[in-house]
């Protein structure tokens, strides 16, 4: 899927942050399973565009990237409501915090408070993706794909403790 047309634009051409397939997985800062995310992103003039699906929902992302302090932030949108992503980029990928927010939910202003009451709280998490690896490599076993993410274990120590 190629999601910039101008010819004189070029995707990015930083290893860390390949354009293609991109695989990983959320969690709710309540509970560590891991909930699937796959995904096709492009990277272009610090400008993060793609489209995936996961549990929930087939989505699009849209972001902002900065490779000076290897930051990205990113909107996740589905068709009922939209995750703000903020992560790290670094060797192992991107990881970070999501959030969802009341505001972000496409609700009929009649049923906002009805909403408001069930969801008192806001709905956060953490996340963990990274390039898909070519065939040979991503015939590895279930075991190693769902993996254990340090990064992610220290940022739940830090942000959610």
């Amino acid at each position: 899927m190629r999601l910039f047309n101008n010819k004189e634009d070029k995707e990015e051409l930083h290893p860390l942050l390949p354009s293609g397939a991109w695989e990983g997985f959320y969690c709710y800062d309540t509970n560590a399973e891991q909930h699937k995310m796959v995904i096709e992103l492009n990277f272009k003039n610090t400008v993060s565009l793609g489209s995936g699906v996961d549990d929930v929902a087939s989505f699009t992302w849209k972001g902002k990237y900065d490779l000076e302090a290897f930051k990205i932030f990113m909107t996740k949108t589905y068709s009922t409501h939209r995750v703000f992503y903020m992560g790290t980029i670094d060797e192992n990928g991107i990881y970070g915090t999501w959030k969802i927010s009341m505001q972000s939910y496409n609700i009929p202003k009649e049923l906002t408070a009805l909403f408001q009451e069930a969801f008192q709280e806001d709905c956060n998490g953490g996340f963990h993706i990274w390039p898909k690896k070519q065939d040979e490599e991503s015939n590895m076993n279930e075991e190693s794909q769902s993996m254990e993410s340090a990064k992610l274990k220290e940022l739940y120590v830090e942000i959610f403790n």
